[in-house]
């Protein structure tokens, strides 16, 4: 623990820097760095943290990534003049080493006006981005810019990610394990409402092709109506969704959700004109399932699904793709030395986090299943904002995450004073 005397050190210090960290949201916030385009913000933040003491590097994307068994991705742009932002601050002695994980992008702004156009209000700052995840990245370089002024040297290694894409399916993450870098633990930063999440829920994403037969209406009968057919496979989806409901009840980890698996049809395309049959269809949407099955069980189940409808004419003119978003589950033990570190650091600074998962996917799954590093996400308030119209990040609780951060480094770490 940190002592009560550096503990207090931290909180007096940081709250010196609420202007600093009021300024720099702003700053992030306007840079429209939705998801393929978060260029211009690294660079920005790759200028910010080498004003601080230790190594930072813009690391490039490979194009090679895309042919990673693991690899995937909702958008398809070039990795170039993109890069990733890794700051690197060396320990001074045999300490644990620890990476913190916080992604760059942003979703888009739907209907939202203005969205980059962020507005402060008292101690609120509106905007695209504020909570998930620009609100983690100015803690977590307030942390380490603190402990910096306060001449605090830290015994392990410490490093910061700053992942792109994680919102349409993590390429960051796994291009930063890819590379080699490696950790005694990883703390991914995301809006948890200062709670630690050990487990993340898993994702597929899906297409359904469904071919008809064209017909006049006043002929229907000669014809195969393919939205008809889709609706009997959205009526067994429906009936899957219950079962992962029922199945994922009770799961440790995801006991507070009262619907622990998900089935989403988000997308339907089909038909040309009132009276003619409409002879294909294709529906987009996914799969959200808890770490108790994997992405391969999953595809199976859902193509049972399908084939146990008993249409003869689905059986030869329905065809299912897998090519979008596969954000696999991961979940850690329900004990380990990361998280009970975290915990204990958490509760010398009073607060009382509760230990579950995360119904979303986030970097961590990539660090803790193909990184094989301890992997857990603690982050600050206002995760029921992320994604939604008028998101917004409270800058006092941007600086107390600071101070988290800032006492589980030294706890994490060790100091060599």
């Amino acid at each position: 623990m940190p002592e009560q005397s550096l503990s207090v050190a931290l909180r007096e210090n940081l709250l010196k820097y609420r202007e600093e960290a009021k300024s720099m949201l702003f700053d992030l916030v306007s840079i429209q760095s939705i998801s393929g385009q978060e260029g211009k913000a690294q660079r920005n933040l790759h200028r910010r943290f080498s004003a601080l003491a230790g190594e930072t590097y813009l690391i490039p994307m490979k194009e090679s990534l895309r042919a990673d068994a693991k690899f995937a991705s909702g958008i398809d742009v070039p990795f170039e003049g993109r890069p990733q932002t890794r700051f690197f601050w060396q320990g001074k002695g045999k300490g644990r080493s620890l990476i913190a994980c916080a992604h760059v992008d942003v979703v888009g702004p739907g209907d939202w006006k203005n969205a980059f156009e962020p507005r402060v209000e008292g101690d609120r700052l509106y905007g695209r981005g504020a909570t998930d995840d620009k609100a983690a990245i100015v803690s977590i370089f307030l942390a380490v810019k603190v402990l910096q002024a306060l001449g605090v040297r830290l015994l392990g290694d410490f490093e910061v990610h700053l992942t792109n894409e994680e919102e349409v399916g993590m390429a960051g993450a796994l291009a930063f394990v890819r590379e080699g870098f490696r950790a005694d633990g990883v703390l991914v930063l995301e809006p948890t409402d200062h709670n630690i999440h050990i487990a993340n829920r898993g994702c597929l994403q899906f297409k359904i092709h469904v071919e008809g037969k064209q017909a006049h209406l006043g002929n229907k009968r000669y014809g195969v109506n393919a939205i008809e057919k889709a609706a009997k496979i959205i009526d067994a989806l429906v009936r899957y969704e219950d079962k992962l409901i029922e199945e994922g009840k009770g799961y440790p980890l995801f006991e507070k959700f009262e619907y622990p698996g998900q089935v989403n049809v988000g997308i339907i395309k089909g038909g040309d004109f009132f009276s003619i049959v409409p002879d294909s269809v294709t529906m987009d949407g996914g799969i959200g399932f808890l770490p108790m099955k994997t992405m391969a069980a999953v595809e199976k189940e859902f193509l049972d699904v399908i084939d146990k409808i008993g249409d003869p004419w689905l059986k030869d003119h329905c065809r299912v793709e897998f090519n979008g978003l596969k954000n696999e589950p991961y979940q850690m033990p329900l004990s380990h030395p990361l998280t009970d570190a975290l915990m204990e650091t958490l509760r010398f600074l009073g607060r009382n986090p509760e230990i579950g998962g995360m119904m979303a996917t986030c970097d961590a799954r990539y660090y803790f299943n193909q990184g094989g590093m301890p992997s857990i996400v603690y982050g600050g308030a206002n995760s029921k904002l992320a994604h939604a119209k008028n998101e917004y990040a409270d800058i006092m609780d941007v600086l107390e995450t600071a101070v988290d951060y800032a006492a589980f480094l030294i706890d994490w770490c060790g100091t060599s004073d």
